[in-house]
């Protein structure tokens, strides 16, 4: 079942929307969720005074899908904690989209703002478009981002992009972010995620890495002197699958550790 979301009043400044999402709407009435609270500043206000809003939610997170239309950018916090359904945006959207979120997939066909994906724990974000600065990144004062599911980003991830990313092998947990390009600081802290930019990567990425894989398959225009070259190869073995190519072998970041695990891959 869905419910459709039209933008009816843009608002001059951002508005703190972490009630859209299946869970909230799952099992309520249209009229019950036009009555939702969301916040402009220290203020409340409803969601019908933003949103013209029609259909059916499903009785449950999983069987609910929204659907989203307008220039979002000021529309923050979209499906934040999620754990089930779909959500479609179609147009921009604003930041910490689907933060914290644990499972369900998000779709945007257009640019998110900061944090998209922040601390993801599981769970799809695909955006057909740019994503703002910390994409699929940590909080500051968190030592643990991305902790799994995976964030792809058709075009490009603003700086600090994928920072302390952690796999957890034990619980079978890989974190994943995918990107056509990406800006400075790619994936620095990385813990054992894997990051795959499709093209390249602005530079100083991995840093304080000590596990995981960022494979970047266009240039770097200025790796870490902190990073060992330590061969070349043609194909190798990732999370997300067989890679192959042709690409020179990083060892690093020796800035923190003697024996570090962490590898980055760039095409030759």
């Amino acid at each position: 079942m869905s419910v459709s979301l039209k933008l009816i009043n843009t608002p001059d400044i951002p508005v703190e929307c972490e009630c859209i999402s299946p869970d909230n709407f799952a099992g309520k009435s249209v009229a019950d969720i036009k009555k939702m609270t969301v916040y402009i500043g220290n203020r409340e206000k409803k969601l019908s005074d933003y949103f013209e809003i029609s259909g059916e939610p499903g009785k449950t997170a999983e069987k609910t899908f929204i659907i989203i239309e307008g220039d979002l950018s000021l529309i923050y916090r979209i499906g934040q904690a999620m754990t089930a359904g779909e959500i479609t945006v179609n147009g921009n959207c604003g930041m910490h989209l689907g933060n914290t979120m644990i499972g369900g997939k998000i779709t945007v066909n257009g640019n998110t703002g900061d944090w998209c994906g922040a601390m993801l724990d599981g769970g799809e974000i695909m955006v057909n478009g740019d994503a703002g600065n910390h994409c699929a990144a940590a909080y500051r004062g968190n030592w643990v981002g991305m902790n799994d599911g995976i964030v792809t980003v058709t075009g490009r991830v603003g700086v600090e992009s994928g920072s302390w990313m952690r796999a957890t092998r034990s619980r079978k947990k890989y974190p994943i972010l995918k990107c056509g390009s990406a800006d400075l600081y790619l994936g620095v802290h990385n813990h054992g995620g894997t990051i795959l930019c499709e093209g390249d990567v602005e530079g100083r990425l991995g840093g304080d890495m000590s596990n995981g894989q960022i494979i970047v398959k266009g240039k770097v225009k200025k790796m870490l002197a902190s990073f060992k070259k330590i061969g070349s190869t043609k194909e190798f073995e990732s999370p997300i699958g067989k890679i192959t190519g042709n690409f020179d072998e990083f060892e690093g970041d020796y800035a923190v550790s003697s024996k570090p695990q962490g590898r980055i891959y760039v095409s030759k």
